[in-house]
């Protein structure tokens, strides 16, 4: 029976990671990611600053080419959305019928942006890929004004883009500061003091009532005139996948110190999966950051590999400065460069 080796679900930072990681680490079995964009993997913090800001038409910051992908000898199924997982015959099912064999599978399905729940939620513009930042430059660029709903990492980075571009920016953030879970609140005041100073109207403590065609409407009753309303509320793991197939699931893909899922075959990595953490007594958390997602990608394939570097070994003292063995040995590099953590859930 011919080896179905390791298959990889989800084209982001960890999925393409995974790849290199593997070959890196001598896995000399089949390789199959499956991915439901139709671009080669690519790296996503440029979405809500570069793309929204640079003159020339944007194009994928690739984390992988074709040729680097055929050169780790990998197969890349794309424009295929992975609807179930078979356990008992260990293959993945895809959307249009196809099924993809495993020996071992990583789900590295990410996260998606939260909705807004309230009346006219559906109007707010949200980001997630690079479909999503071509509409939103789009029309940022031909808007006056924008009202931004969030003050986490995103809506921070998206209204300082829109005030490049010359837009009206109110940013309105219903906690009592922003960037309330990602940094301490003197390093949030210097980051608000330098939105106010580059002209954003920062609504902070205030709630949000509705969204309306021209604008949002706060909780005390005042209305902010907006072209276009964009929502930055944080993102939600993606687990439909992991909950088909009958995955434990705690804020995320429940997973052990090795990223292994509560089925032995199957691993998680990313912002999709949720593990204990060693320095803060085996507490639950999980994470959205380029380096963590990189990082887990190492851990993950090493554990394939036979390796045993638990994800809590670490060389500094921060939740986000993770490493393995496979990550000191250095792998070969993608075509990406590094972006800010943004831990989001912290430890319960």
């Amino acid at each position: 029976m011919p080896d179905a080796g390791m298959v990889i679900v989800g084209g982001g930072m960890a999925g393409a990671r995974a790849i290199v990681s593997l070959r890196a680490n001598g896995w000399q079995g089949p390789i199959t990611l499956i991915s439901e964009e139709t671009l080669l993997p690519y790296d996503r913090p440029p979405l809500s600053k570069a793309m929204l800001t640079d003159e020339p038409e944007p194009q994928p910051v690739y984390l992988l080419d074709e040729s680097m992908i055929a050169s780790l000898n990998a197969t890349l199924i794309r424009s295929a959305r992975a609807t179930g997982i078979d356990r008992r015959i260990k293959a993945v099912l895809l959307e249009d019928g196809r099924t993809v064999s495993y020996d071992k599978l990583l789900i590295a399905t990410g996260a998606k942006p939260r909705k807004l729940t309230l009346p006219g939620g559906e109007l707010a513009y949200t980001l997630r890929d690079f479909v999503d930042g071509d509409h939103l430059r789009k029309h940022l660029r031909s808007s006056a004004s924008a009202a931004i709903v969030g003050g986490g990492f995103i809506g921070l980075e998206v209204a300082a883009s829109a005030r490049q571009l010359g837009c009206s920016v109110t940013l309105i953030e219903a906690q009592p500061r922003i960037l309330m879970r990602g940094v301490p609140e003197e390093i949030a005041s210097v980051v608000h003091a330098r939105h106010v100073e580059a002209g954003v109207n920062m609504e902070v403590g205030t709630g949000l009532a509705a969204v309306e065609t021209d604008g949002v409407r706060l909780a005390d009753g005042r209305k902010i005139q907006a072209d276009i309303v964009i929502a930055g509320i944080g993102a939600a793991p993606e687990t439909a996948l992991a909950g088909q197939a009958g995955l434990a699931s705690d804020n995320g893909i429940t997973c052990d110190a090795m990223l292994r899922t509560s089925d032995p075959d199957i691993f998680a990595a990313g912002d999709c999966c949720s593990f204990p953490h060693g320095l803060y007594g085996g507490k639950r958390m999980r994470l959205e950051a380029w380096r963590n997602a990189t990082d887990q990608a190492n851990i993950a394939t090493e554990t394939c590999s036979a390796g045993r570097s638990p994800i809590w070994l670490c060389r500094g003292s921060g939740p986000t400065s993770m490493t393995s063995r496979s990550r000191l040995r250095e792998a070969p590099a993608m075509a990406s460069a590094p972006s800010a953590a943004r831990p989001v859930s912290r430890p319960s």
